[in-house]
């Protein structure tokens, strides 16, 4: 009988996506797989998919429990938002409907991405082997998420982030890590049972995306992409901003708004922009001389992976580390202060007319290349059950 692995997420993109190549490959590793997430993505990932998270529970719902349920958060956002949100009102929300999948159909091992503690909560009540799965930048505080959920799903009086303080450390077995060291901030204090994976580019197919995207330009003009991810807190001026300033430097500038973003809202727009709701980020990244972006994971992983020199323009959570990160591995320029249009026009520049942050970007694709590929990965894991 095949192994039964369970891939669990918060239902956003950039939770999801990166679970997915390792999703495949558990796949072809003889595995019988399924994803364990909320709406909009049921049916439409070519793998089965489970309920995960209650239709109807917006991020933006979410988001107004939380500020009811807890508005001491806007006190002190960066350390309390996180478990308030992820460890307290996304765990209470997801746990009932995973007990309720799992003892039905009880998984030999969950792999859960970092923010979706009820997973592990859930896999330990059903006797299946956890491992957590990276999305962001390991940091101790990670491992206090497994512990607030377990406080949110029971009578414990204490505060979400008083939970966090108490318990940091490590609550899995194992921890499966794409991002590579060159790029990690806190490298030092990674797991003892860190498992490296090959950070792959997913993204699903847009069947009306124009297939000249997927080549490079004609007549060896450079291409500049412009995203500021899925989720981007709202902030049209600033991609805007972003947009006009890539366009001064000539380049063809592509622009994906975001799956639920209005092309029209930016504007008016110079000849060599082209706007677009969504592009496959996974196919126009070998197309690229430039990338400007948010600094979410996933797309600074895929940029990283193929050797792609990033302006990050960070807008929240943990897009100012990342914006950090980039900088301080040369592959990349950080905005976290704030560039107008100016000001994003010579950072492109200067991504597009140096070789020092092309070569820094390469020198850490080359490392990202010889970590093992989740093909690797899904094997060693199956092997292990």
């Amino acid at each position: 009988m095949a192994p039964r692995v369970a891939l669990a997420s918060s239902p956003a993109y950039g939770h999801l996506y990166p679970l997915m190549p390792l999703a495949f490959a558990l796949q072809r590793a003889g595995a019988d797989v399924h994803v364990a997430v909320g709406t909009p993505f049921h049916g439409r990932l070519d793998i089965p998919t489970r309920p995960g998270f209650p239709d109807g529970a917006t991020i933006g719902a979410v988001t107004a429990e939380v500020m009811s349920t807890f508005p001491e958060v806007r006190d002190n956002f960066r350390e309390r938002w996180v478990p308030s949100f992820f460890g307290n009102v996304i765990s209470r929300h997801a746990a009932p409907m995973l007990r309720e999948q799992w003892a039905a159909e009880t998984p030999d091992l969950v792999i859960y991405e970092t923010m979706f503690p009820a997973a592990k909560v859930v896999a330990d009540e059903v006797g299946a082997r956890a491992l957590t799965f990276g999305i962001t930048q390991w940091s101790p505080f990670l491992g206090s998420l497994p512990a607030v959920a377990r406080a949110a799903d029971g009578d414990d009086p204490r505060k979400p982030w008083e939970v966090a303080g108490a318990s940091m450390g490590f609550d899995a077995a194992g921890y499966i890590d794409p991002f590579p060291v060159g790029l990690q901030t806190l490298s030092e204090s990674r797991p003892e049972t860190r498992i490296p994976v090959r950070t792959t580019a997913w993204s699903e197919p847009a069947p009306e995306t124009d297939p000249s995207l997927f080549a490079p330009p004609a007549g060896g003009r450079p291409r500049v992409f412009v995203t500021l991810g899925t989720v981007s807190f709202g902030a049209v001026e600033a991609l805007r901003t972003a947009v006009l300033g890539a366009a001064r430097t000539d380049a063809e500038v592509v622009v994906a708004c975001g799956p639920e973003g209005d092309p029209a809202a930016l504007g008016d727009m110079p000849d060599n922009v082209r706007l677009h709701r969504f592009v496959p980020q996974a196919a126009i990244l070998p197309t690229l001389d430039a990338i400007v972006h948010h600094g979410g994971s996933g797309t600074m992983l895929a940029a990283v992976e193929h050797g792609v020199p990033q302006l990050v323009v960070p807008q929240g959570a943990d897009q100012f580390f990342n914006a950090e990160a980039i900088d301080r591995a040369g592959v990349g320029l950080s905005g976290a202060s704030g560039l107008d249009v100016d000001g994003i026009a010579e950072a492109v520049g200067r991504l597009l007319g140096d070789g020092e942050h092309r070569a820094a970007a390469r020198r850490l694709s080359a490392e990202v290349a010889g970590t093992p590929s989740p093909d690797d990965v899904a094997r060693e894991l199956l092997a292990g059950l």
